[in-house]
């Protein structure tokens, strides 16, 4: 009778952790490169923390080089033998609307991605609300902060959701002319991305009914042996 009892108490957690794991979608690499720059004099971000200053622009120019693009989401990887090797991208003027030392909040901004010599219809657009920068990176997720982050382009099939994006800075250097890193910086950086494809698999309510029916079931049969 207590083996019975145990079993019963443990059916709804056994059923929460069935429908959740039913529920759990499939986190893919979006987009993502090494650093194509080993060298502080040439840069991919600025970071400036100075009063009425504050901004991050970035970008990797399509006249520039070394930038190898992989999409595994869409199949495109070094791999594969299908990557964009020189690639380049461009990112809108962002603000920094709250700095504290070398930490930052960042407002709205636009992040675009080309294959070499076009600068058309981007392979990946990243649309953000809001974003957090550091003397480690700069990036916006949707999974543990709100910043809104949206994933298109024209190698991105099917809707995203919960995206997320990340720059590893390397490479720092002190803003021209300021001996205060507290003021800013510029560096060289790598990146990746990743989202969960929509629709995700979730179990309609239905279907746990019918799974938490099946298990009363079980136990019943098992009772009534006994």
């Amino acid at each position: 009778m207590l083996k019975k009892t145990f079993i019963l108490g443990l059916l709804p957690a056994i059923l929460v952790a069935l429908s959740c794991g039913l529920a759990q979608a499939t986190t893919f690499t979006v987009a993502t490169f090494g650093d194509p720059s080993l060298i502080s004099t040439n840069p991919l971000f600025t970071v400036d923390f100075r009063h009425k200053q504050m901004k991050l622009t970035g970008g990797w120019a399509d006249s520039q080089i070394g930038l190898t693009l992989e999409i595994p989401y869409s199949g495109y990887t070094i791999a594969n033998g299908n990557a964009f090797t020189n690639a380049w991208f461009e990112m809108s003027e962002v603000e920094i609307t709250y700095a504290h030392r070398t930490f930052g909040k960042t407002g709205p901004g636009e992040i675009n991605f080309y294959r070499d010599g076009d600068s058309g219809n981007p392979l990946v657009a990243i649309d953000f609300e809001s974003g957090s920068v550091s003397r480690y990176g700069f990036g916006a997720d949707e999974i543990f902060v709100a910043n809104n982050v949206t994933i298109t382009g024209s190698e991105i099939t099917g809707t995203l959701s919960e995206g997320m994006f990340s720059f590893s800075f390397a490479n720092l250097a002190r803003l021209p002319g300021s001996a205060n890193w507290n003021d800013g910086f510029a560096a060289t950086a790598a990146f990746t991305s990743s989202a969960i494809p929509e629709p995700a698999t979730i179990p309609e309510p239905a279907t746990v009914g019918l799974l938490g029916l099946g298990a009363l079931c079980l136990l019943r049969r098992k009772r009534s042996k006994a």
